[in-house]
C-alpha cells in the first residue's frame, strides 16, 4: 500500500482505464439521483448481514469527500449433530455503521477516483477489485487502498483490506461476477476481470485480443509467486521459461516463482482464461521468499489445531 502523499505517474495502460473512469453512462447519470452518502450506506447495510464481515475500522474516499466504516463481526456458536460433536454458527446481524469524515485514528482507506467509480461499482459494471487491479505498484487505478498518514499497513492489514474489498462492495447475499471484455480493465497487458480476491489467492478472469501480449513489459515477465493459468477459450502462444508451448482450451500451466512467462494470442479469436496468482509479490521483497511462507503457514496449522482441541477438551470437562 502506498502512503496518502504519494503521486505516482500514470502508465500507458492505466491512462486508458482513468480516461474510462470519465465516461458517464445513461446508468451513471440516473445514479446520481442518489446521493454518494445513500450509496455507502447501502453497501453497509448489506454488510450487516454479510456472513464474510471482519472486525475492522477503514476509510473511504470519493474524490475529495471521506467517510469511514467501524464494522464487528457477530457470531454465535452452537453444537450440532447426533452427539453434540460439531460446532456450527449463525452470523450477524452485524455492527456496521457509515460515519461521516475522515477516520479519526490514522488507518487504511479505500480511494475512489471520483463519483463514477463509486456508480460503477454499485452498478456491477466493475468489481471493486478489478477497478483496483495493477500491473505494478506505481499505477493510479480507479480504486486504491493506501495508508493515512501516520500509518503503515503490516501483511494482516493488507490481507483484511482484500476481504473487505471481497465482500463490503458487494451487495448480494451470493457473491456473482460476470467477466467480459466489455466488464474488464487493462492489466498487465491483458483485459482482465478480478474474480476474488484474498492476500493467499487472487483469481480472475483474462482475454487476450489479436496480437496482445500478456507479461510483455520488462518486469512483468517473472514474479515471487506461482501462477496458475487455465485456458478456456481460444488459442495462444506462451514463452516459458526458454520453452515456447501451444496453448488451448482444456490445458493448465503452472508457473513456479521466478520463471518467465509472457503469453500472446496471435490469432483473430480472443484467448481467454482463469488466473490464479498464490499471494502477493510483496509479500516477498524483504528476504522471505514463498516457500518459506508456506513453511510458516504449515506450522500455524499445527499450533492452531492443538488449541482448538485443547479448547474443546476443556470445554467438555467443563460441562
Amino acid at each position: 500500500m502506498k502512503n496518502q502523499n504519494q503521486r505516482p505517474l500514470n502508465s500507458m495502460m492505466r491512462i486508458a482505464a482513468i480516461l474510462l473512469v470519465g465516461v458517464i453512462s445513461i446508468q451513471s447519470m440516473v445514479a446520481q439521483t442518489q446521493s454518494t452518502e445513500e450509496i455507502l450506506q447501502s453497501f453497509v447495510e448489506s454488510y450487516k448481514t454479510d456472513p464474510m464481515a471482519i472486525t475492522a475500522t477503514f476509510g473511504i474516499k470519493v474524490g475529495n469527500d471521506w467517510w469511514y466504516v467501524t464494522s464487528e463481526r457477530v457470531q454465535e456458536a452452537y453444537k450440532a449433530g447426533k452427539n453434540k460433536q460439531y460446532t456450527l454458527h449463525n452470523f450477524g446481524p452485524n455492527k456496521v455503521e457509515l460515519h461521516k469524515g475522515m477516520p479519526t485514528t490514522p488507518t487504511w482507506y479505500f480511494s475512489l477516483a471520483d463519483r463514477a467509480t463509486l456508480d460503477n461499482i454499485n452498478q456491477k459494471v466493475w468489481t471493486a477489485s478489478t477497478a483496483a487491479a495493477k500491473s505494478t505498484p506505481a499505477d493510479v487505478v480507479a480504486l486504491d487502498i493506501l495508508d493515512m498518514d501516520g500509518f503503515t499497513s503490516s501483511q494482516k492489514n493488507t490481507a483484511i483490506a482484500y476481504q473487505v474489498i471481497e465482500h463490503f462492495w458487494k451487495k448480494d447475499a451470493v457473491e456473482i461476477t460476470h467477466f467480459s471484455r466489455d466488464e474488464s480493465l487493462p492489466s498487465h497487458g491483458a483485459e482482465i476481470v478480478s474474480l476474488y480476491t484474498m492476500k493467499d489467492k487472487r483469481i480472475g478472469w483474462f482475454s487476450l485480443g489479436k496480437e496482445e501480449t500478456a507479461n510483455g513489459e520488462r518486469g512483468l515477465d517473472k514474479g515471487q509467486v506461482p501462477n496458475l493459468f487455465i485456458i478456456t477459450k481460444g488459442k495462444g502462444r506462451a514463452q516459458l521459461g526458454d520453452e515456447e508451448f501451444d496453448l488451448e482450451p482444456g490445458m493448465s500451466v503452472f508457473v513456479p516463482q521466478y520463471v518467465k512467462h509472457v503469453i500472446y494470442n496471435p490469432y483473430d479469436e480472443p484467448l481467454e482464461g482463469i488466473l490464479v496468482l498464490f499471494g502477493d509479490n510483496v509479500d516477498f521483497a524483504f528476504g522471505q521468499s514463498y516457500p518459506d511462507l508456506l513453511d510458516a503457514t504449515y506450522d500455524f496449522y499445527g499450533l492452531n489445531d492443538l488449541e482448538i482441541h485443547q479448547k474443546t477438551a476443556a470445554s467438555a470437562s467443563a460441562e
